[in-house]
């Protein structure tokens, strides 16, 4: 998929975290539709494994009864499986759209979720050390201006000795262009943004330029000192998955799929 002309960088980080969101709530049905075609979002509370990796649920460890934050929470697959772990669960995310989505889907597997509209650089309406664990994953950073800063509100409210687990799409798979025919560096590894692009292209009849779009290309060492410099301690770090995904147009089979990290809150 070529996409459109790229528009113009914006610096101001309230401006790009509200571009995203726009472009997060136009493209909300078409991205639903598309999960809905890889996972069974209805079978995921009584299978976690439908959204969670075996790595993930380790570290998790046994959430039942624990108050968990997940951040970002999207399309809420891991919403629904830490639910059905057990879990009492406060899906956060910057889309309305998307959690008009979840709480109806909630509603109708009658998982009891708590649902918040927010930004993950600024969750205010949470109080501090509110939750045993909290769990950002997927492809949250990317759209987050400030790593540091996201990850210090995550610490925040949660209490210490608390898992703060981050399950993040590995950054060298975001230095690629779009591609198929071999692999060519778009960005490099450390050119970390913003890189503006045109989301009009993934709505149906959006005039283009209408969604300008940003993303950030974080380090394996932005994510490991962003999350020490929260107050936490790094207790585990892993990298797994190397097979490249249907939805990924370069080859690259054989890199690294996920980074994982568990800090635990001093």
């Amino acid at each position: 998929m070529s996409r459109r002309k790229k528009p113009e960088p914006v610096a101001d980080p309230t401006a790009i975290h509200e571009a995203n969101r726009r472009g997060w709530d136009a493209v909300s049905p078409g991205w639903q539709a598309m999960i809905d075609e890889r996972a069974d979002w209805r079978g995921c509370a009584s299978d976690p494994a439908i959204a969670l990796d075996r790595k993930e649920i380790e570290l998790l460890g046994d959430v039942s009864g624990k108050e968990v934050c997940v951040l970002g929470s999207g399309d809420n697959l891991v919403v629904f499986a830490l639910s059905g772990m057990g879990a009492r669960v406060t899906s956060v995310d910057i889309s309305q759209a998307q959690l008009e989505t979840a709480k109806a889907r909630a509603g109708e597997l009658g998982l009891e979720v708590s649902f918040v509209r927010a930004d993950v650089i600024d969750l205010r309406g949470l109080e501090d050390e509110s939750f045993d664990v909290v769990y950002t994953g997927g492809h949250v950073a990317v759209w987050v201006s400030d790593l540091t800063r996201y990850y210090a509100e995550a610490c925040r409210i949660l209490r210490r000795g608390g898992a703060f687990v981050v399950s993040e799409y590995h950054p060298f798979r975001r230095i690629w262009r779009e591609s198929p025919d071999g692999l060519q560096v778009e960005h490099g590894y450390f050119d970390r943004g913003p890189h503006p692009y045109d989301r009009s292209e993934s709505v149906p009849g959006a005039p283009a330029g209408s969604l300008p779009s940003y993303e950030f290309n974080w380090t394996v060492a932005d994510y490991v000192s962003a999350v020490m410099e929260a107050g936490c301690e790094l207790a585990a770090i892993d990298e797994f998955g190397d097979r490249r995904q249907r939805w990924e147009y370069a080859p690259m089979d054989g890199l690294p799929y996920y980074l994982l990290l568990l800090g635990r809150k001093r």
